[in-house]
């Protein structure tokens, strides 16, 4: 760490000004990225609710004709995205070749997408993992395009508690995340998805109490945001 020169008689002062966080990045940059969702969204119930994880790409990208979705695991999202996009060129990417999947690095995929989907990925790698992860999907995303991102949402009692949950991803730390990479952040939520009955409780009867605790009920943090051009 570097040191500055004081006014005549003050010691040297240490320059800070390259810090970086636990993800690799400058502090500064990513406060700067982030600042504009502390003011946007000031709590998490300032994001609305909604009942599933496709739910704001359905309404603010109704056009998509092709989806990379990555971390798709046993691709548990392609029905969902067929059905939401009827005739959608679906691929899948994961690392784990346990399942068949399009493609399996980065490296391999050599085109881009109208919509992306990053869906509960995040939280399972470290933090530095994971920038890279958000700056490769930046790359794959047509200009034009959107990415979909959802992580656990921190503010739902236990929701860290799965031993294979390394990183976690607070709704400003997000969108500020996708900000710094290039994004521009166009909507975010709530992802509740619950029986009826459990609607009628939390996001209707219980809602004001919750918030008078500052404990969410809904299960996830959604995120969509564009790549410009």
């Amino acid at each position: 760490m570097s040191r500055t020169a004081g006014r005549a008689g003050e010691p040297l002062r240490e320059d800070r000004s390259r810090e970086t966080t636990a993800a690799g990045l400058s502090w500064g940059e990513f406060a700067r990225a982030r600042k504009p969702f502390v003011e946007r969204w000031p709590t998490v119930f300032r994001l609305r609710l909604v009942r599933d994880h496709h739910q704001i790409a359905r309404e603010l990208v109704p056009g998509a004709r092709s989806v990379l979705d990555v971390g798709a695991t046993e691709r548990l999202h392609e029905a969902g995205v067929r059905k939401a996009w009827p005739g959608v060129d679906y691929r899948s990417f994961d690392v784990d070749r346990t399942h068949p999947h399009d493609y399996h690095d980065f490296a391999d995929v050599d085109r881009q997408f109208d919509l992306l989907t990053l869906l509960e990925v995040l939280e399972h790698v470290p933090p530095s993992i994971a920038v890279d992860i958000v700056r490769q999907c930046f790359q794959l995303t047509r200009p034009g395009g959107h990415l979909l991102v959802s992580v656990p949402n921190v503010y739902r009692p236990g929701v860290q508690q799965e031993w294979t949950h390394i990183a976690q991803f607070p709704y400003m730390d997000l969108a500020g995340l996708l900000a710094w990479a290039g994004f521009e952040v166009v909507d975010g939520a709530r992802v509740y998805y619950a029986s009826p009955r459990g609607w009628l409780l939390h996001a209707k009867l219980f809602a004001p109490l919750h918030r008078f605790l500052s404990v969410d009920f809904a299960h996830s943090i959604v995120m969509l945001c564009r790549r410009p051009g």
